[in-house]
């Protein structure tokens, strides 16, 4: 039996052609155990036609606002590696959200990407987690991630609290409510809805 599921390339056009998905693991669900667990080097993955419109708006040179969700990061780190080739990037905020710590699977990577790239910032956050110290995160040059470098609380109403943001365009990426919370956040907050884009995903049987 066959079964499809929507995932979005986690990176930007590459000359040898390969490409990164980023699988979050349901236990039950029909298609992650597959990729995550059954998938070896050598099998074949049968892939479909591109569906979306969550990409980067090359004739903007406004700065860029990410805002993902567990694996919402996925189509948003391929937009960060499409503009990190820009000769001269715009300033960047990437906010990275989950339910806990062990959520921001990716955050390593994303610090490293905070210390190689001036323009960008990283701010990690979980919500179901007591913050404790109430610390402020951003991750840039030079920055890491660990102890207290985690903000604590929903995310759109983290991004939203650095705001302003008007003068962005906006790319959202997670779980429908907070993509939903996220988008009304940033209207309110005066960015236009033509400046936002947004694509969202059932977060559950992956």
């Amino acid at each position: 039996m066959r079964h499809w599921r929507y995932y979005s390339m986690a990176n930007a056009p590459r000359p040898d052609h390969t490409v990164d998905f980023h699988v979050r693991l349901v236990d039950g669900g029909p298609v992650s155990p597959v990729l995550v667990r059954g998938t070896e080097t050598g099998d074949r993955v049968r892939m479909g036609a591109p569906v979306g419109t969550l990409t980067l708006d090359e004739s903007s040179g406004r700065d860029v606002l990410l805002v993902a969700g567990s694996t919402g990061l996925a189509p948003l780190k391929a937009i960060l590696e499409q503009i990190s080739l820009r000769p001269d990037p715009p300033r960047v905020h990437l906010f990275f959200g989950a339910r806990t710590r062990d959520g921001l699977y990716d955050l390593e990577d994303l610090t490293k990407l905070a210390g190689e790239f001036p323009w960008l910032t990283v701010v990690p956050a979980v919500s179901d987690e007591s913050g404790g110290h109430g610390f402020t995160a951003r991750l840039q040059s030079g920055g890491r991630a660990g102890g207290g470098d985690v903000e604590h609380g929903n995310l759109s109403d983290i991004v939203a609290g650095h705001g302003p943001w008007d003068g962005h365009d906006a790319y959202v990426c997670g779980p429908s409510a907070m993509v939903g919370h996220t988008v009304e956040q940033l209207a309110r907050l005066g960015v236009p809805r033509d400046r936002i884009r947004l694509e969202t995903f059932a977060d559950a049987q992956r």
